[in-house]
């Protein structure tokens, strides 16, 4: 009875979960900006895969097959919409618990719709509605069927879930403006109508060729510069000449950007130093390791052999038994940063580990944990750089217990930029400085330049597909087909804000001579202004600027 349960209730769930994989990209269209980070389908489906994929084949019971499928959630979930979906997820669970598992009497549904509304709610500082919110709270007040039948029950909460999806653009006006509902509400009701199509006897599959990888699969994380093969895993420990002047910046920067190296973590403890690096030469990084002192032990494995002959990499003694000291006299700072100039600029500015991520890239929870188990530091920064990532950095910081977790609530990348600058990793109690580090950041003017995805009108702006957009303080400046155009009309407004430094972070899409035009309006417009340029190499904007007063 249990084996017939269990497979009734994994049925519906892979349902759920197969409807959202049908409609990831319709979801993802529905984005308020004609901008291509629309990413909030794939977020939601790498959430409920995480959570499919968690289910024990141990676990019969409704509680225990629920408690696994919140937890995957939880691990997988990415971006704001994934981590709103674990919560929801992780209410259900607690509701079916409450009830002592499912059932279908009108007080029960009341219970568990009643408990996914409050731990959806609780998991954001400011809840906005005409949202995923929306729908949960909908389905919790109107919910008020009194039967027990399963198809009518799931029918009548897909039903309160249409309407609130379709009454989000009467709640914000940016949706109305836009011409579309919400994208997390809609993956909701997507979610609801998988499950009503299994009970309904016509349950979907997952479709197997087009499985989004889950966190733990995923490549995304502490690879600035990932190596074309596995390489060696080299690792060694180094008596300082001169502790005092070593620079650690500059051996990571020889690590990471000229021999190509990942996975690196370096720690200086008075006169020694510790570093495991993956790199294809480890003769390379004891040739130039030397320069600074003398080995005491040093370590190189070959981790394709491993690979070859254990089916997994297995690392050597040396680095496990450096590991074991917890580094507690500094921060270490973890970011996510999206293209190989702003990953090398992080790193140059003291960053420890780099999180590959972004706009339309967002690292799951589990990514981040998985970074911070692999560091031996007590004190953690974690720089989220983008408005979607910081919901997901605050759910690492709860579930990790171990370690002084500090999220800097960076927006973008200029803004964690501007946050390392004002960053000293001698600040322990980061509680203190929190408050003035915040406002170095969240004041700054800044903006970006795109290309439109599609023909739409907003803020009396009329946007064409394939057009260049510039957007500042989240409104669109101007669409055209002028590179130099769009972004003269984002300049003019920066420096108009009385700055000293400008700063253009351009990606490959941006000519030299592009740059050199955009440098002499920029002198033209304010002749005392100081100018920075850096090559991001960035995806999706052409041009991020920001301006420092």
């Amino acid at each position: 009875m249990h084996k017939e349960h269990k497979e009734f209730i994994m049925t519906v769930i892979e349902s759920s979960v197969a409807n959202l994989q049908k409609h990831e990209e319709l979801i993802n269209d529905l984005n308020v900006f004609p901008i291509p980070d629309g990413d909030t389908g794939s977020n939601m489906l790498a959430t409920l895969l995480s959570a499919f994929k968690n289910i024990s084949e141990g676990s019969v019971t409704d509680v225990e097959i629920l408690h696994d499928f919140a937890r995957g959630a939880l691990l997988g979930a990415r971006g704001n919409s994934g981590v709103i979906t674990s919560q929801i997820i992780k209410g259900l669970a607690e509701g079916v618990k409450k009830e002592g598992g499912i059932s279908n009497t009108a007080n029960s549904i009341r219970t568990v719709l009643r408990t996914a509304k409050e731990y959806a709610y609780k998991s954001v500082s400011n809840p906005v509605e005409g949202t995923i919110l929306s729908v949960v709270k909908a389905m919790d007040k109107n919910y008020n069927r009194n039967t027990t039948d399963t198809k009518e029950i799931f029918s009548s909460i897909a039903e309160i879930a249409n309407k609130a999806t379709e009454y989000t653009p009467e709640q914000l006006p940016i949706l109305k403006e836009s011409g579309v509902v919400d994208s997390g509400a809609k993956g909701l009701l997507v979610i609801i109508e998988g499950a009503l199509l299994a009970l309904q006897g016509n349950p979907l599959k997952l479709d197997q060729n087009n499985m989004q990888n889950n966190s733990s699969d995923s490549q995304a994380f502490v690879k600035a510069h990932p190596t074309d093969n596995i390489g060696y895993c080299t690792e060694f420990i180094l008596t300082l000449k001169d502790p005092d002047n070593f620079n650690e910046n500059v051996l990571k920067d020889f690590l990471i950007n000229q021999l190509k190296g990942d996975s690196l973590v370096l720690i200086q403890e008075k006169d020694i130093l510790k570093v495991h690096v993956h790199v294809k030469h480890p003769g390379e990084v004891f040739n130039e390791a030397q320069k600074y002192g003398e080995f005491s032990k040093i370590k190189a494995d070959n981790m394709a052999s491993q690979a070859k002959g254990a089916g997994h990499i297995v690392h050597g003694d040396l680095f496990s038994t450096i590991n074991k000291e917890m580094n507690q006299k500094e921060l270490s700072i973890i970011a996510v940063s999206n293209g190989e100039g702003l990953n090398k600029e992080f790193m140059s500015l003291g960053v420890n580990q780099i999180i590959s991520g972004g706009q339309s890239m967002n690292p799951s929870v589990e990514d981040f944990i998985k970074v911070i188990k692999k560091t031996n530091y007590k004190n953690i920064v974690l720089l989220p750089n983008n408005s979607n990532i910081i919901l997901t950095a605050n759910t690492v910081k709860s579930m990790v217990e171990d370690k002084n977790i500090f999220v800097l609530p960076t927006k973008t990348m200029q803004q964690g930029l501007v946050a390392i600058y004002n960053l000293n990793k001698e600040m322990l109690d980061l509680d203190k400085y929190k408050e003035e580090i915040v406002n170095s950041f969240s004041d700054i003017s800044e903006g970006e330049v795109s290309v439109a995805v599609r023909d739409t009108e907003m803020n009396g702006v009329n946007i064409k597909k394939g057009q260049f957009i510039s957007i500042k303080d989240k409104t669109i400046l101007i669409s055209t087909p002028d590179f130099i155009e769009a972004s003269k009309s984002l300049i003019k407004k920066v420096i108009a804000d009385d700055l000293e430094v400008i700063t253009l972070i351009y990606n490959d899409d941006v000519s030299k001579e592009q740059l050199e035009i955009l440098i002499k309006y920029i002198e033209s417009e304010n002749s005392s202004i100081e100018i920075e340029e850096i090559y991001g190499g960035q995806a999706i904007y052409n041009l991020l600027i920001f301006g420092e007063k």
